[in-house]
C-alpha cells in the first residue's frame, strides 16, 4: 500500500467531485479539507482518500465510481438507507447485491442511482453501502429482484485496508 497526499489542485478537484456524487443527501455541505491523502491498494483498481481529521474517507472501485466508505462519519448520516432482515445480511457482507425481498424498510428518498447506506435491522448498524439500481418508489412497490448494487460492505478488500492506516 502506498499513500501519500494530493496537491492543493488535486485535493479541489477531488472534493468537486465528492459534491457531485449521485445522492438525494445533503452531501454537497462536506467541510473543505487541506490535508486530503490517497492510499493506493496493492489491487490497483481500488484506492483511499480520506482525511482524518474531517473524518472523511472516500473509497474507489474498479468503474471509477467514488463512494464513502462504512467509516466515515461526515457523509454516510446524510445519505438515504435500506434496512436489511438478518436473513440477508449474510449475503450483503459477502458482496451480493441487494434484492428486493431482504429489504425491510426504506428511510429518506432516491432515486435510480443513488448511494444508499445499507443497515441490519437488530441493531441498525450499516454493513454496507450501495447504488441504487430503481428509485424508491419503484423498490416499494417491487416484490423480487435486485434493488440495490453493493459497491463497498464489511470485510471487503476496503474494509481491511482501513486497518492498515495510520488515521
Amino acid at each position: 500500500m502506498r499513500i501519500y497526499n494530493l496537491s492543493k489542485k488535486a485535493t479541489e478537484d477531488f472534493q468537486n467531485s465528492i459534491r457531485s456524487l449521485p445522492t438525494s443527501g445533503e452531501i454537497r455541505n462536506i467541510p473543505k479539507v487541506k490535508d486530503l491523502k490517497i492510499a493506493e491498494l496493492d489491487d490497483p483498481a481500488l484506492s483511499i482518500t480520506f482525511e482524518k481529521d474531517a473524518k472523511l474517507y472516500i473509497g474507489k472501485n474498479k468503474t471509477e465510481t467514488y463512494f464513502p466508505l462504512l467509516r466515515d462519519e461526515e457523509i454516510l448520516p446524510k445519505l438515504s438507507s435500506a434496512t436489511v432482515d438478518m436473513g440477508a445480511v449474510k449475503f450483503v457482507c459477502n458482496g451480493a447485491n441487494v434484492m428486493r425481498p431482504g429489504i425491510v424498510s426504506f428511510s429518506g428518498s432516491f432515486k435510480k442511482g443513488d448511494l444508499l447506506v445499507i443497515k441490519e435491522v437488530s441493531h441498525s448498524k450499516a454493513i454496507a453501502i450501495g447504488r441504487a439500481l430503481v428509485s424508491k418508489e419503484e423498490a416499494e412497490t417491487m416484490k423480487t429482484g435486485p434493488a440495490i448494487e453493493n459497491l463497498h460492505y464489511v470485510g471487503d478488500k476496503l474494509w481491511e485496508a482501513l486497518k492498515f492506516l495510520e488515521i
